[in-house]
């Protein structure tokens, strides 16, 4: 029987794409993977509404970073992975796997010089909430092991989208993400507004939340009933916000869902969603913007979405946060933090520091 860790070996020696993931609260580690190693562009429109696979798609698109899509050649569990004998060896050497990239770690002192320049634009009215995120970067250790990884990472976080993605030009990418982007199942489609965050500790949980996380609540929830509307026929119904753990962390979560709707109308959303305020800000152009002006490294796919689409007869995509990118001898870890006017610089720091545990931790335990 073949193992995770040889189909992993297999698919990048030969540069296929492939996806290992686990849904929330599900047992099960599905794997998708491709016969080729050519990178397919992720396409939304009409004649695409039913195409299956894996979707990876950035934070935003530019020249040297597009929205792909696995294919299907190989779908299956991780207990009935198939013989090592699928992927053609014709186009191997075409294409060439990127493990480096420009990315420089962010200090504290760049960090919160960032934070204060995010509080200036809104004090002048320019924005109402900007994310600042940052890179840690980790010297990768000799025996490293990404399924390893990925599968404590899924005991560790079981109602955690849990992911480990390869592509030829992308390279690899590991995370556990607390975040719906787009879920549709049996005609009812589901979103998630997640924002307001703190430690997970038994003072935070007996204690309430404050003005500033619970602002900086309102305003996702608010923007994603507003676009939506654009996109439904109908008004949603709303759930919350409560309270939700992720592993270290708290987060307010107000849950928003349609039904009946159109299979299409997946697409649509996913369009009119992303970049959401929890990953860019409020007005999103606005913060998009001052996001790509300042930010010292381009996010990439970070605070992009990924997931299935069109298996089993659902739709998947999570927003992909509490990740890494896996590097020649770095591991290069993303975080990010929703500045609001009542932010205060230091107390953003530490929570980018609490969201690196999601990853630092579970590796650290499994040295």
């Amino acid at each position: 029987m073949v193992s995770p860790e040889q189909f992993y070996e297999y698919c990048v020696a030969r540069n296929l794409p492939f996806a290992f993931y686990r849904l929330p609260g599900s047992p099960d580690v599905k794997i998708i993977a491709q016969s080729s190693p050519v990178i397919q562009k992720t396409v939304f429109d009409k004649k695409t509404v039913n195409r299956s696979g894996f979707v990876f798609a950035p934070f935003e698109e530019d020249a040297d970073t597009e929205s792909i899509l696995i294919g299907p050649d190989v779908v299956c569990t991780d207990n009935t992975l198939p013989d090592l004998d699928f992927a053609p060896t014709a186009e191997v050497k075409k294409y060439k796997r990127t493990w480096t990239a420009n990315l420089k770690e962010t200090s504290r002192a760049q960090f919160e010089r960032l934070v204060r320049k995010i509080k200036k634009e809104i004090k002048a009215g320019n924005a109402s909430k900007i994310i600042a995120a940052r890179v840690i970067k980790k010297k990768k250790p000799k025996d490293f092991n990404p399924v390893e990884l990925f599968y404590a990472l899924c005991k560790s976080y079981p109602q955690a989208f849990v992911s480990l993605v390869f592509t030829s030009g992308y390279g690899l990418w590991v995370g556990a993400s607390p975040e719906v982007l787009v879920a549709v199942n049996n005609n009812q489609l589901t979103t998630y507004a997640l924002a307001g965050t703190k430690a997970n500790t038994a003072e935070n949980r007996k204690e309430g939340w404050g003005e500033k996380e619970k602002e900086e609540h309102a305003i996702v929830s608010r923007y994603i009933i507003k676009v939506l509307q654009g996109v439904a026929k109908h008004e949603p119904v709303v759930k919350g916000p409560t309270a939700v753990t992720a592993g270290n962390l708290l987060h307010l979560r107000t849950t928003i869902t349609y039904k009946p709707v159109a299979h299409a109308m997946w697409q649509k959303a996913v369009r009119a969603l992303h970049p959401t305020p929890a990953v860019a800000g409020m007005p999103q152009k606005a913060a998009t913007g001052f996001i790509s002006r300042y930010e010292k490294n381009p996010r990439s796919f970070y605070s992009g979405y990924l997931g299935p689409i069109n298996l089993d007869g659902k739709i998947d995509i999570f927003v992909n946060l509490r990740c890494m990118r896996v590097l020649k001898d770095k591991l290069a870890i993303y975080v990010g933090c929703g500045v609001t006017a009542d932010s205060v610089p230091a107390d953003e720091w530490t929570e980018s520091k609490i969201k690196s545990q999601t990853l630092l931790k579970v590796m650290e335990a499994n040295k």
